[in-house]
């Protein structure tokens, strides 16, 4: 009996495996393309990045400044928000700006720690949302938009920009500089996100530098080449009025959608939607220690903190992101749709693949440990397509090994560069893990007939010191 129930369970694993071989065929086709128009763009010319040398920089430092409003929503911040805003309100190399950090009527504790930072820094102000939270990331920033607005009219000044980010960001001086410059020329500007290093053996914290790494250096680049569209990434964003106004016209008089756990994400395609042109300013900074204008943050050490954050991401960019936008009419743009949401496939996908491999390790063991062990047929035939299809994906695989090596070793050394190998098992776990718990949240709350609640993420702020003549007062 136990025979015939272990020749149907082989022959599920042999469909399993043809299934999530040519699933992994079509997963790595389409990450191949991408890498080689990157390339291609290289080879011919196109450089990713613009150069921040001397003669570009002092065209930027001497335009006159447009007056900025940076937004920091704030639940619960109340270790970390301190640190944050005081390292950027010292170190801008700009000065008409003004930070707007939204607090809640029930976290006295982030509201006393805000209140203490106003007091050294002028430019620094205390919002107080209408509602006790948590509530939406959306909902704290359309707060502050509306604080922004009465600010406005009753000191008399008009921002021409609007950025944000969030409270465990560290934020690169000449950032305001870097918007000043693009905007109004372009309508959203978004700078890149790399996550702070930590120490070798941090592998769940770590694999976020390796994914970043080459989403920002490379992804995005192709991405604006192909569809001239950006997505804000939640942070090291900032708008033109134009954008903001174009926002409030498509959602009820609100820039931010409460409904969506990544409203970041939907803004770049509704205004790429209405026209508005959007840019992924990828500046170099030559002989600089980190060799580019970027967010930095430290990103989740824990797996479950890790996958808590990811799984908002999958239910905001996947779930909600398909259901409020759907397809696009534009096949290049639809692309771009379909690279974002394959994660409903790929990440299953892999687990099935650590499934089927733990299988053939197992039978490899048993048949070579025992000489009487009962023989089923080999999952892959000599003979069969299969072995063709799997040297292909051998193929797939080894490109993807070598581009995050590249990427990460190219930003954080090659030390990183080397474990960013092995750290991709690290990824693949903790992404599918994200999913499944992505898809449990959805399905509970459609059966409740509500939107998925917020998930918050605790933070952590390095301790930075400033380096010597870069504190400036406010």
């Amino acid at each position: 009996m136990w025979i015939e129930a272990a020749a149907v369970y082989w022959l599920f694993v042999k469909l399993l495996l043809y299934a999530t071989a040519i699933l992994i065929l079509i997963s790595g086709t389409d990450d191949a393309m991408v890498d080689l128009i990157y390339w291609i763009r290289r080879l011919t010319g196109h450089r990713p990045y613009t150069r921040l040398d001397k003669k570009r920089k002092a065209e930027i430092m001497a335009l006159p400044e447009q007056p900025i409003a940076i937004m920091v929503p704030a639940w619960q911040e109340w270790a970390v928000i301190h640190k944050m805003v005081e390292l950027a309100a010292s170190s801008f190399d700009y000065k008409n700006y003004h930070l707007f950090i939204g607090t809640y009527p029930n976290d006295e504790k982030t509201q006393v720690a805000v209140d203490d930072i106003a007091k050294t820094y002028q430019h620094v102000h205390k919002v107080v949302t209408r509602n006790p939270g948590p509530t939406t990331k959306a909902d704290c920033l359309n707060n502050i938009i509306e604080f922004i607005s009465t600010f406005e009219k009753e000191n008399q000044i008009h921002f021409a920009i609007i950025g944000y980010h969030d409270a465990e960001d560290v934020i690169h001086p000449l950032e305001l500089k870097i918007f000043n410059y693009f905007i109004p020329k372009y309508d959203l500007i978004q700078l890149p996100v790399f996550p702070l290093p930590r120490s070798h053996r941090r592998l769940i914290a770590n694999h976020y530098m390796d994914e970043f790494g080459e989403a920002h250096c490379k992804d995005m680049v192709v991405r604006e080449a192909l569809t001239g569209n950006v997505p804000s990434a939640g942070v090291g964003t900032a708008f033109s009025r134009k954008a903001i106004s174009t926002l409030e016209a498509l959602n009820h008089q609100q820039v931010f959608d409460t409904n969506s756990l990544t409203e970041d994400y939907l803004i770049g395609f509704r205004l790429h939607a209405e026209g508005l042109k959007e840019h992924f300013a990828l500046m170099a900074l030559p002989r600089d220690k980190f060799p580019y204008i970027a967010v930095r943050e430290y990103f989740p050490a824990t797996v479950k903190r890790a996958v808590r954050q990811k799984s908002r991401w999958i239910v905001g960019i996947v779930f909600q992101g398909w259901r409020t936008l759907g397809w696009s009419r534009k096949l290049r743009l639809s692309y771009i749709l379909m690279r974002d949401r394959k994660a409903v496939v790929t990440n299953p996908t892999n687990l099935a693949g650590y499934f089927i491999v733990v299988n053939i390790v197992f039978m490899e063991l048993y048949t070579g440990l025992d000489d009487n062990a009962w023989w089923f047929p080999s999952l892959i035939p000599y003979d069969s397509w299969l072995w063709d299809l799997l040297y292909i994906n051998g193929f797939f695989l080894l490109n993807r090994i070598i581009q995050r090596f590249y990427f990460t070793g190219n930003l954080y050394g090659w030390g990183h560069g080397f474990l960013s190998i092995p750290r991709m098992i690290i990824a693949n776990i903790v992404n599918f893990m994200a999913y499944f718990r992505a898809l449990r949240q959805v399905k509970a709350a459609r059966r409740a007939g509500n939107e998925v609640a917020w998930d918050k993420t605790d933070h952590e702020f390095p301790e930075l010191s400033m380096p010597p003549g870069q504190r400036r007062a406010s």
